[in-house]
């Protein structure tokens, strides 16, 4: 058994945010989905991004304005919201004074 915390994982700029790719636990060997921490400065906002895989957001610790599609949900701690792939989307922290805290877990739809 192995536990990863977020606040000890190491986390380079990336998005326009900080980021902390799971490639960093060398020992998960082989999974099925890829994973990264974000951590989003108060105030702050991720660059736009979009990709092929679905992504599922899961907010661990703050609230999240998602942007997507048009839309925009908010999200709490302890929610998650699935986006689709192609679907273009932003991560914002409408808080002034408190990080906002994701776990991104994608993959390709089809395996």
């Amino acid at each position: 058994m192995e536990v990863l915390k977020s606040n000890s994982a190491e986390l380079a700029p990336e998005f326009g945010i900080m980021v902390g790719r799971w490639t960093q636990y060398y020992r998960l060997g082989d999974v099925p989905f890829d994973a990264m921490w974000c951590v989003v400065p108060p105030g702050g906002r991720s660059h736009t991004d979009c990709h092929p895989e679905r992504e599922l957001v899961v907010v661990v610790q703050g609230a999240a304005s998602i942007q997507a599609s048009g839309g925009e949900e908010t999200a709490t701690a302890g929610s998650a919201v699935l986006l689709d792939g192609g679907e273009e989307h932003v991560l914002v922290n409408p808080s002034e004074q408190d990080p906002l805290v994701i776990l991104s877990i994608y993959w390709l739809p089809d395996g």
